[in-house]
């Protein structure tokens, strides 16, 4: 979210890196872990530089190498400034490389072939997953008893430290046979509850506030209160849906201490669109949220408005095949009701 707010979100950044650089994202708890080429590669990177990952440490930071893994320059801070430093002065290094490492195709990348990767860290997003975008923003209470965006993003320039006020992303998985299920039990059962499969994957992991960076997941015995319903909903009025039910509830989740909770109703639908088979989702929960956690600090005194919406996202598109940001552990993702 910093960096979005601060660097990547500037023209000249943007301008700088699209002209010069191949971009590339990754998530270092996966790669310093990973015994594969993919692994060995960016281990074999960083450790040129000043963050070598000690102990199995983070590694993490921006790094600018060659093809052949020479690291030209590495940064870890929000100050656009000195980023933009940074790749100009690996731009000058690169320039300054032998043409057998710089000249376009010098250097060969080879395919990893199947199963060439380390199988533990593969977060794949299979036939049988449908990806979901998953946004949260703070709100704020309006004069006319609704809620508004409150701040600006961007505007905390002296420590670059981001004050939370955009919308922060993440991704939800579900299953397709988990949403079958839900549609026959809202035709056969209306009122049923959603199972607890589904609904603590839910709040344990997306209802949390990562406006300000990695929050903290909710723990089994934090989820005070969950209740999550079913019922059929009437076909639209040109009839183009079909399979559609609505999922209304409740949630409070909160630590022992209390010092950290959010507690609210969550609204929304799934349908599927009769012609095409195509599916169609959006959920709402908002209430209010209070606390921060160990990387989310600056969080607004109190209890205050919080939004998180669900929305069906296009699996075509890499940004939307990232994994959750909770699937580091897998089967504790997908069995959130048992670990």
């Amino acid at each position: 979210m910093a960096d979005r707010e601060f660097v990547f979100g500037r023209a000249d950044v943007q301008k700088l890196l699209r002209e010069n650089f191949v971009v590339v994202a990754a998530d270092d708890w996966y790669q310093r872990r990973q015994n594969d080429a993919v692994g060995r590669f960016f281990r074999s990177v960083a450790d040129q530089g000043p963050r070598k990952g000690a102990g199995g440490g983070t590694r993490q930071g921006r790094y600018t190498f060659s093809a052949s893994g020479k690291l030209l320059g590495f940064n870890n801070n929000r100050d656009p400034r000195r980023i933009i430093a940074m790749l100009q002065g690996s731009l000058r290094k690169f320039r300054a490389l032998p043409p057998a490492e710089r000249t376009p195709g010098a250097v060969q990348v080879q395919s990893l072939p199947p199963g060439a990767r380390d199988k533990r860290y593969v977060r794949a997003l299979t036939k049988d997953i449908i990806p979901v975008k998953v946004h949260t923003r703070v709100l704020k209470e309006n004069s006319e008893g609704g809620y508004a965006a409150c701040g600006q993003p961007g505007t905390n320039t002296e420590t670059y430290r981001h004050s939370g006020f955009g919308v922060a992303n993440d991704h939800l998985w579900l299953k397709k046979a988990e949403l079958e299920q839900l549609g026959r039990l809202a035709r056969e059962k209306p009122g049923q509850k959603v199972s607890d499969l589904l609904a603590m994957r839910i709040a344990r992991f997306h209802l949390v506030d990562n406006t300000r960076g990695e929050p903290p997941h909710w723990r089994r015995d934090e989820v005070r209160n969950l209740e999550f319903r079913i019922s059929p909903m009437a076909p639209a009025s040109d009839s183009s849906y079909r399979n559609a039910f609505r999922i209304a509830g409740k949630f409070h989740l909160e630590t022992k201490d209390g010092k950290r909770g959010y507690e609210g109703e969550i609204d929304g639908y799934v349908r599927t669109h009769d012609k095409t088979g195509n599916l169609d989702l959006h959920l709402v929960a908002i209430g209010a949220h209070w606390g921060e956690g160990t990387y989310t600090r600056g969080a607004r005194p109190g209890k205050n408005p919080l939004a998180v919406v669900f929305t069906l996202a296009d699996r075509s598109k890499p940004q939307n095949q990232v994994p959750p940001q909770a699937a580091r552990w897998e089967r504790g993702y997908f069995e959130a009701h048992r670990h």
